[in-house]
């Protein structure tokens, strides 16, 4: 067996592995064990700033705990970038531009969890400008 097939079999493996692990997850239970949770409250992200270890696949789950019907969206040019974003899952809205994630609109109580791959010393931002909210929230890979 050749090196590259090798790599390829334990890539293809590792992934198995994860997929199956993160389908018996909730959503929270997934961040909990590979990410974060942010929760989105009295118009702001809570915590607004996360650090992740670079060079590896990330989670990142936000949810819209709001408790007057304010809806919210998460936007980020660089979390959802090719290369970077993996999947986009969750009870709310997913926006498309063409066949790149646009954004994403909660209302309160859905959620969304970000499969990512976080580069060592990058900075992400995300953030929410419907309705003139202005919130801002950074995960750093270190």
């Amino acid at each position: 067996m050749k090196g590259g097939e090798l790599n390829a079999g334990k890539l293809a493996g590792a992934g198995l592995t994860l997929g199956l692990l993160l389908c018996n997850l909730s959503y929270a239970d997934a961040a909990v064990s590979f990410g974060h949770v942010v929760q989105i409250e009295q118009l702001s992200f809570h915590p607004d700033a996360v650090s992740v270890p670079g060079d590896r696949f990330a989670v990142l789950v936000v949810q819209n705990r709001e408790d007057a019907p304010i809806q919210h969206e998460v936007t980020s040019p660089q979390l959802f970038e090719s290369g970077t974003l993996i999947q986009v899952q969750g009870t709310g809205r997913i926006e498309y531009s063409g066949r790149r994630v646009s954004r994403i609109v909660l209302d309160p109580g859905e959620e969304v969890v970000i499969w990512f791959y976080a580069e060592k010393g990058k900075t992400y931002q995300f953030q929410c400008n419907l309705n003139g909210h202005a919130m801002l929230g950074t995960v750093r890979a270190s």
